[in-house]
């Protein structure tokens, strides 16, 4: 017996869409590009699957959404977070990175907290 395979919203028929796509390229279907593409509701895509992929294919399909919501949900958590703990990225070269880690973990802070207690006083003397 087939797993049911379930779509939750249209942002996964766009999701499993894109992985159809993707996997045609790769020429791991023999599927149409066009019929794909047309393919805009839940039901359309649950009778694609339902009719033209084997139970490998559904399998990896239903993998790459489950992925796919997980790191969507990591992604809504973080813009949740309260704005003093979102993780923002910052340039800086290999050896000061390097540095920055082995400094904060020999004080038992985050690299943070150590840029924090590094640049304090400079920052109140040029903002005041």
């Amino acid at each position: 017996m087939k797993k049911l395979f379930q779509l939750r919203s249209r942002k996964e028929v766009y999701w499993a869409r894109q992985w159809l796509l993707g996997q045609i390229k790769a020429g791991r279907l023999s599927l149409r590009y066009q019929l794909i593409e047309l393919l805009d509701t839940a039901e359309q895509m649950q009778k694609l699957v339902d009719q033209q992929l084997d139970s490998e294919s559904r399998t990896r399909l239903q993998k790459a959404l489950s992925a796919r919501r997980a790191r969507e949900a990591v992604i809504s958590e973080r813009a949740r977070a309260a704005p003093c703990m979102r993780m923002v990225r910052t340039e800086v070269t290999a050896q000061a990175r390097e540095m920055l880690h082995v400094i904060a973990a020999s004080r038992g802070v985050t690299t943070s907290e150590l840029i924090f207690l590094m640049l304090e006083d400079e920052y109140d003397s040029i903002v005041r």
